[in-house]
């Protein structure tokens, strides 16, 4: 059931990906674990600080090989698209727009040893000059070559003011599967927006989903106001409140948790079957919005002393399904991919997989595609559509001034639904 987890160091990535312009964001190594990049004190925020404020992020890392390695960083200007803008350092950063992650400690009294990595943006040694969107850039020995991880965080300025109004779907058909969310946009005393057609940028997110984020279409201009609304654009399936697991404990057997076992010196957890819940009634169930958080019940710092674990997943399946399934969530860093698939097991009667995890509390859910069809993901097959159900959704507003060669992020708001 196990997979195979292996500790060498593999670099896959290659100059010519980093030759083009679209930055996502993931992990490319194996042996990083447990990345957050958050408001500094804020849990489970998005990484967005205010322009000209004191306002810090904080990213976290561990590093599953025991000795401490050297891992050094860039910081790179992006358009809203998350393209790379024209801007040299120099025009968006004062001071060192590169340099190296300072803070390291190594894991305390853990059957896995790993050194948990840290590191507050902006440092002492940099100052952002302008608001936009950026990606940093990890690497490891001073080579930009071997890329660890891509993280994207943004910083706002005051530009707009951002009205939202959350609610079902104004079509019969979708009322009781979708949410909608109407936006209103109005540029504040110090700016007038010009052509908004073409210079002014409107993206609403579900959550932290990229795969379903949306770009706006502007319906109508009147009284100085901009209104995103009436289309299709704006409308989200509502999906499900997020399953969850708990084992901050690896002796105590929480709800969700059948059992644990330690095989080749390592922990193991074993979950309860998963269900199909398609058609199970709405249920509100309190949850993080597919976030997780680490915790160990033994622990006085978590970020040091909570462990490793092998999670292992079952999906109830009499047979075998023209259909592949994946774990999904931040756990995931939500992607969905072969780290996180599913494989069928006939002699479980279920799908199957194995996530190699730090202790804590987990959201997930699963997410599901036709075979071999990436682009037809959907959590509708295992999750069901409620409109009932909890989300938070995230506006961005970008503007290109004529003449400029970025986009700035002047307005940024979030709305929470049936919360």
């Amino acid at each position: 059931m196990r997979r195979g987890f292996s500790l060498i160091f593999f670099f896959l990535i290659s100059l010519t990906i980093f030759s083009q312009t679209y930055w996502q964001e993931k992990v490319y190594s194996p042996l990083i674990k447990s990345v957050k990049f958050e408001l500094e004190g804020v849990d489970f925020s998005l990484p967005i600080i205010r322009l000209g404020t004191d306002e810090r992020l904080v990213l976290r890392f561990d590093d599953l090989v025991e000795n401490t390695q050297r891992y050094n960083y860039s910081i790179i200007h992006c358009n809203y698209d998350w393209t790379q803008s024209e801007l040299t350092p120099q025009e968006y950063i004062e001071g060192f727009e590169s340099g190296y992650i300072e803070n390291h400690s190594n894991s305390v009294n853990t059957i896995q040893r790993y050194v948990h990595y840290w590191q507050e943006f902006p440092s002492s040694m940099m100052r952002f000059l302008v608001s936009g969107n950026y990606i940093i850039k990890v690497y490891a020995d001073d080579n930009t070559d071997k890329v660890v991880m891509v993280r994207r965080f943004m910083v706002v300025e005051e530009g707009a003011n951002i009205r939202a109004n959350p609610i079902m779907s104004r079509s019969p058909q979708t009322q009781r599967t979708m949410q909608e969310v109407d936006v209103f946009v109005s540029p504040t005393s110090n700016i007038s927006f010009a052509d908004p057609n073409r210079f002014l940028k409107v993206v609403l997110m579900q959550n932290q989903r990229r795969d379903n984020a949306s770009l706006l279409k502007l319906r109508q201009y009147r009284a100085n106001e901009l209104e995103y609304s009436f289309d299709n654009a704006n409308l989200f399936e509502a999906g499900n409140e997020f399953r969850n697991f708990d084992f901050t404990s690896l002796r105590t057997r929480s709800q969700t948790v059948s059992n644990f076992d330690y095989v080749d010196e390592q922990n193991v957890v074993i979950l309860r079957p998963i269900i199909n819940r398609k058609n199970i009634a709405y249920t509100t169930i309190g949850d993080l919005n597919g976030f997780y958080y680490v915790r160990s019940e033994r622990a006085n710092n978590f970020n040091l002393e909570s462990d490793y674990a092998w999670v292992n997943f079952y999906l109830n399946a009499p047979v075998s399904m023209e259909k592949d399934y994946y774990v999904w969530g931040e756990l995931s860093d939500w992607y969905c991919n072969n780290q996180n698939k599913m494989t069928y097991s006939p002699s479980y009667k279920a799908y199957t997989t194995s996530l190699y995890l730090k202790q804590g509390f987990y959201n997930y859910m699963i997410m599901s595609s036709e075979k071999n069809n990436p682009s037809s993901f959907n959590l509708n097959e295992m999750e069901g559509n409620f409109s009932e159900t909890n989300n938070s959704y995230n506006i961005f507003v970008y503007y290109r001034k004529p003449g400029y060669r970025y986009d700035s992020l002047i307005g940024y708001s979030k709305v929470d639904i049936n919360k």
